[in-house]
This record gives C-alpha cells, structure tokens and sequence, in this order.
C-alpha cells in the first residue's frame, strides 16, 4: 500500500535550518553590540564625571586659593590675624611696647588693596608667595605646607599657612645730646650709659671757673629701633623739667642748662652790683680794693683787672652814675656755677662837649661761683 504522506525535500530542509542559525547569529550579534555601546555609553559618562569630579577636586587643592585666603585677611586689613600669624614677633625696644608694633601695622595697611605673587624660590611641595601692595610694595612674604589633619579625595594635599614673615622696619632713631647731670627720657624711660655714643665732653668754659667749680660736660646719646617718632624728655640736677629742642635739618635734640633757680633774685642783684662797680673801676670811679669783695682770695681774673693798663689813661671826667641795669642773659650750670651776661650803662659827664653825658655801656659776661655758701665772681668772659 502506497503512503499518502507527502514528500519532503532534504535540501529545502538544509536550507530552513541554515536560515534559522543564521537568524540566530545575527540577533545574538546585534544584542550583543546593543549591550556593549551602552557599556561603553555607560562607561564614558561614568569616566565623564569621575573626570570633572577629579578635576573639581584638583583645582579645589591647588594652594593658591590658600594663597587668595590669606592675602583676604591683608584685604581686609585684620590687624589681629597678621600679628598672630607672624613666625617671630617684631622686636621692640626698652622705649617701646608691643603695642606700637600694632599701630605700625595699621598704618601699614590702611587704605590699600593687596595682591600676591609666587616668589622666584618657591617649589611645588613647598608654595611661596609675596603680599604687595598695587603699587609693587612688598609689605609680606608667607609660606604654605601640607596641612595633613585633612584628608582630601584622590591623594590631593590641603594647604595651610606655614610661616609668615609681616616686613616690619623699626626706622627711627633718636640723638640727644645734654648736661652729663641731666636725666633724659625717651618715652618715659631714662637714658643710661649704655645709650651715650662716646665720652661725656668736657666744657670749653671751665677756664673761667676753674680752680673753684666744674661746669658739667655735655653726654651724646644715641636710641636706634623705633616704630614711631619718640617723645624725649628731659630733668635739670634738680629733677625739673626742662626744655628739649629739635633740629629738624640735623634731625636731634640738644637738652640746655636751665635759666632759672631759686637764688636768681639774689645773685642777679649782685651781678649788677658787680659790674656797676667794674664799670666804676676802670674809669677810676671806684676805690683801687672795690672789686676785691666779688673774687675769691688769690683771683687770677682780679689781678688780670688790677694789670690793665688802659685804667692809668683813662680820660678825665666829672660825676658818673649807673643806669639800665639789665640781665640779659642768664645759664644755671649747676647749684654752686651761674653765668650771667649783665648790662649797665655808666653816665659820664665830660668836661668839653655837649652838657648831655656820655653814656659808655659795659656787657659783661661773668661766671659765679659759690664758695662756703657765698656766690663770688669765678671769671669773666671778655
């Protein structure tokens, strides 16, 4: 009996079988390249962001913006901030404080704006920067190291401020020069020996008080290190204050003996006395022994007087009289030596002329001396 199935062709079936694998394939393929761009879609967002995370955090670390916080604080003129960040104090003086340093900060950075630039030595693990003002005035330098109390992603370094260096100029000086007797101050702290520049000098003057008193010498002193123009003072051998002149073109003070005391009144009265009587002598008004009681025993300045010639030829007169009495000048050297320029006018009628009398000045420039409690001529200045 013949089958009624149908026949089916071998290479048909070859064929079907060929097709399905190949359909296979190719799905598999296209699947596969679908999975591995959106890996790689996947993967390059992914590298994308982890690179502009790396790169935020890469500028985040770079020192400079350490750099910008501390130039701020200039900015901002944060006085405190720079004092207590500066590597070593500003060293100051006996006559100055620590707070002198503070004003000269302030007055340092006040009303100006500040940049920094990188200096020629620093080094990528060891940053270094100038502060300067906009007109290229360095005013700082600071240094930054690696603050390690912070943990950074990706192995970056935190930065701090390692050392600063504020360029503080203690500019100023002080010379002063006063009676080795006197006390001088600057600030209010007395001078010593260790401030004197050089000896104490001797006064030219002693010449005409010598053997009897010493005129004090005149002490040099020198105070350099400061932040501010000082404030001197200065106390006679009395321990009264005095006056201290500055010279502006020689930049110093000069200390001058005192013009007053307390036997002014007396030894002024004298001096006139005095020299209305010397004026009396050399015109041959006066006793030959009337200027004895104004000199010491033995005065060399007396017998100096008593050898002038000019007394002998003095033109014959009438009556004289003394008028305008007058201290002109008047320099306490000391409790026991007083100089004094006295001034009087001897009114000398002549016996030819005119009716009106002559008037002969006499200036004279004399140093007193007190001798056992007594005020007695030393020498006279001529």
């Amino acid at each position: 009996m013949k089958s009624t199935e149908p026949k089916v062709d071998k290479a048909d079936n070859n064929k079907k079988k060929g097709k399905s694998k190949l359909n296979f394939f190719l799905v598999f393929l296209i699947c596969w390249l679908i999975v591995v761009t959106g890996f790689i879609a996947w993967f390059l967002l992914r590298f994308r962001d982890f690179a502009a995370a790396y790169e935020a955090k890469y500028q985040d670390s770079l020192p400079y913006h350490t750099a910008e916080a501390v130039t701020q604080h200039f900015n901002d003129h944060d006085v405190d901030y720079i004092l207590e960040n500066m590597t070593s104090e500003a060293s100051v003086t006996a006559f100055e404080d620590k707070s002198v340093v503070k004003e000269y900060v302030t007055d340092m950075i006040n009303g100006k704006n500040f940049v920094y630039v990188e200096t020629d030595s620093s080094r990528e693990d060891e940053p270094e920067y100038y502060i300067k003002t906009d007109d290229d005035y360095l005013v700082a330098r600071f240094e930054l190291t690696e603050d390690k109390s912070v943990s950074l992603p990706y192995g970056f370094k935190a930065w701090e401020l390692e050392s600063l260096e504020f360029y503080t100029a203690a500019s100023y000086s002080v010379n002063i020069s006063a009676p080795e007797t006197y006390k001088v101050f600057v600030n209010g702290v007395e001078l010593t020996e260790n401030n004197m520049v050089g000896e104490v000098v001797p006064s030219e003057l002693n010449q005409y008080v010598d053997p009897y008193a010493v005129i004090p010498g005149t002490a040099t002193y020198q105070v350099k290190g400061l932040y501010k123009k000082p404030v001197v003072t200065a106390a006679d051998y009395l321990g009264n204050s005095c006056e201290c002149i500055y010279d502006l073109q020689n930049d110093s003070y000069t200390v001058n003996f005192v013009k007053d005391f307390g036997e002014r009144e007396e030894l002024e009265e004298f001096a006139i006395s005095f020299a209305s009587t010397f004026a009396n002598y050399i015109s041959q008004d006066a006793a030959n022994y009337a200027l004895d009681k104004y000199f010491p025993s033995g005065s060399q300045a007396l017998s100096y007087i008593k050898r002038n010639s000019s007394r002998d030829l003095y033109t014959r007169h009438g009556s004289v009289s003394i008028h305008n009495e007058e201290i002109k000048d008047c320099i306490v050297f000391s409790e026991d030596v007083v100089y004094m320029e006295v001034y009087v006018e001897q009114w000398m009628q002549m016996y030819w002329g005119s009716d009106e009398p002559e008037v002969l000045p006499t200036d004279a420039h004399v140093y007193f001396v007190k001798i056992n409690g007594r005020w007695l001529v030393g020498g006279i200045q001529y």
